[in-house]
């Protein structure tokens, strides 16, 4: 009986052992080859821009070759170098070869491409916010199928700081101006007025009270001439 105990006992461990190596030899296997991969799998980039792919987790012996189906619409060029040349999409893939084997990876990464953006214009002109309180700008940019987006940036971040999605956060007492500018340099400009005293801040807008007053903005630009400048140093008053 002690001997049938033991034996039992010896394929008992030798089962979990064995799941084990299954398992852990696996995962491990895994964890020290990782299949390679590309940096993005869909990418967006203004025409005349251009934007470098990345492979991770090459081997030694695997390399890279990059190709486009479109090349009216974008080039790539061997360090996979993505130019956009022309409005419109194309897919560029990245074909890993492996010189000890005969296996091909092929990774692809789809890109669309729009025209530069020519203006932007701000959901608000003014807000008056708390210390503490954050406030939601949106915007719009023409033409409406460009992919650009805006950079925001604060006059005074001691006093109201933005962030790269356009959220102004009160800081201190006092007026900063929210800049959004597109690589062209023109830009609109919000007037921030942060108070110690709770401010009665209108609720978020909704899409159509947006749509409306992106209109009557934009109609404001033609009818009093488009008020933007290059000159991003002087904060209007």
């Amino acid at each position: 009986m002690k001997t049938r105990s033991i034996f039992k006992g010896i394929i008992t461990l030798a089962l979990i052992l064995f799941f084990s190596l299954q398992l852990f030899g696996i995962d491990s296997a895994f964890a020290a080859n990782p299949e390679p991969k590309l940096n993005v799998k869909s990418k967006s980039i203004v025409k005349g821009k251009e934007y470098a792919l990345k492979v991770y987790n090459l081997s030694k012996t695997q390399r890279v070759v990059f190709s486009t189906d479109s090349p009216k619409v974008v080039l790539v060029d061997a360090d996979g170098v993505i130019t956009a040349t022309n409005v419109g999409t194309a897919t560029v893939t990245a074909t890993v070869l492996d010189s000890k084997s005969d296996s091909v990876i092929k990774l692809q990464c789809k890109v669309t491409v729009g025209p530069p953006a020519l203006f932007v214009i701000l959901s608000r002109k003014t807000i008056e916010l708390t210390a503490g309180q954050r406030f939601q700008l949106f915007w719009l940019l023409s033409p409406l199928n460009t992919v650009e987006k805006p950079k925001f940036f604060s006059s005074a971040p001691e006093i109201a700081s933005v962030s790269a999605g356009g959220v102004v956060s009160a800081k201190a007492e006092g007026i900063a101006y929210i800049y959004a500018q597109i690589d062209n340099g023109q830009f609109d400009i919000c007037r921030v007025s942060v108070s110690k005293e709770e401010a009665k801040v209108k609720a978020p807008a909704t899409p159509e009270e947006n749509i409306a007053s992106f209109l009557i903005r934009l109609n404001e630009n033609f009818s009093s001439g488009d008020t933007t400048s290059e000159d991003t140093g002087a904060f209007a008053q």
